[in-house]
C-alpha cells in the first residue's frame, strides 16, 4: 500500500470557490456522510488550467510509486486521470471503463495489456460512497493489475478501500463525517442541503 498525503494549494481552492465549483455550507450526500463542501462534479474539470493543477497535486502524491497505469471508473474521473498520468514520471498510460445498461462497467479488451502485471493508480474526481471504486478495484485486480492507491479530489467514503489508502485532496480542509460525528450538526449553525449524488 502506498501512503500518500497532499492537498490543493490555496489559489486553486480560491479559484474553485470563485467559479462556484466549490460551495461551502452543510451538505448531506447520498452516502449519508456530511461535509462543509460541495463540488460541482459536472463542471469541475471544465477549466484545463485548474484541472491540470489538480492533476499535478495528485500525481505529486504518487511520484515515488512507479505507476504504470492510471485507471478511472467514470467519465468524471477520466479527464482527471489524463492529467495525473501526464505529470507522473515516467508518464503513465490511462485506462477507463464505460458503463453498461445493467449498471456494470466494461474495460475494453484492447486496454487489458495496460493492466496485466502493471502498477495501477485508481483515480476518480469524487468518491461518494466508495462503492464504484471498490468494484473497479476488483475489476482491475481480476485482470492482473496491482492497485497501489486511490486518489480523488474529495472523498466522502472510508479512508481505506480494499486495503488501499484513499487520498482526497480537499479532505484535509473539508472532512467527510458520519452524521453522529458531524460538528456542523452539533453546532446547529447551518441548514442541511441534501445532495442528489
Amino acid at each position: 500500500m502506498v501512503l500518500a498525503t497532499s492537498s490543493l494549494d490555496s489559489p486553486i481552492v480560491s479559484f474553485l470557490k470563485q467559479d462556484r465549483l466549490l460551495r461551502e455550507g452543510h451538505f448531506c450526500y447520498r452516502s449519508g456522510r456530511h461535509s462543509a463542501a460541495l463540488l460541482d462534479r459536472d463542471r469541475l474539470l471544465a477549466d484545463p488550467a485548474a484541472a491540470s493543477r489538480m492533476g499535478y497535486a495528485l500525481a505529486k502524491s504518487f511520484f515515488t510509486a512507479k505507476i504504470d497505469t492510471v485507471a478511472a471508473p467514470s467519465i468524471w474521473g477520466a479527464g482527471l486521470a489524463q492529467w495525473v498520468a501526464y505529470f507522473l514520471e515516467p508518464r503513465a498510460k490511462v485506462v477507463y471503463s464505460t458503463p453498461l445498461p445493467d449498471g456494470s462497467r466494461h474495460i475494453a479488451e484492447n486496454l487489458h495489456d495496460l493492466i496485466v502485471d502493471k502498477r495501477i493508480l485508481l483515480i476518480d474526481n469524487l468518491l461518494l460512497s466508495g462503492d464504484t471504486i471498490q468494484r473497479f478495484d476488483s475489476d482491475i485486480t481480476s485482470l492482473g493489475g496491482e492497485v497501489l492507491g486511490i486518489g480523488c479530489l474529495w472523498s466522502g467514503s472510508d479512508e481505506e478501500i480494499n486495503g488501499h489508502q484513499v487520498l482526497g485532496l480537499l479532505n484535509s480542509r473539508y472532512p467527510a463525517y458520519l452524521p453522529d460525528d458531524c460538528p456542523l450538526c452539533e453546532s446547529g449553525d447551518a441548514t442541511i442541503e441534501t445532495v442528489p449524488y
